[in-house]
């Protein structure tokens, strides 16, 4: 089995096992958790959010949760990505220290931010758009 298939397949049994979204988008290097899409799943999300490199809220202006938001992490310098629609909570896992783009798009606004992320880092930021 492809080193990029057998990551993905394990990030995806590993997510189904822990009764995590099904939302899970991985490349070598890069994962992308979606989901949080009612109280049972947005509870164990969050519960989460210190286990990984990076935590996403994904908001409105007046703190409502969104859903459907186009998501793309890149590592430019080692040509790596993972991309899917996430939302309300999103969680970016890195197997190297480095930065990292994150790339949103939701309603037609594009929006790009920069983090240093390191495995397990537990870094958090919350995304708003106005609905």
């Amino acid at each position: 089995m492809e080193n990029g298939i057998r990551k993905t397949f394990f990030a995806v049994c590993c997510a189904s096992a822990l009764a995590l979204p099904a939302t899970v988008a991985a490349a070598d290097g890069i994962s992308l958790i979606c989901g949080g899409i009612g109280v049972e799943e947005s509870t164990q999300l969050r519960a989460d959010t210190g286990k990984h490199a990076l935590t996403i809220l994904f908001t409105t202006t007046d703190s409502a949760y969104l859903a459907g938001v186009q998501t793309r992490v890149d590592d430019p310098l080692n040509d790596l990505s993972a991309a899917s629609e996430c939302g309300p909570v999103g969680h970016v896992d890195v197997q190297k220290a480095g930065r990292y783009r994150v790339s949103t798009e939701f309603g037609g606004e594009k929006r790009s931010e920069w983090f240093d992320l390191k495995p397990g880092g537990g870094a958090r930021t919350t995304m708003r758009w106005a609905e």
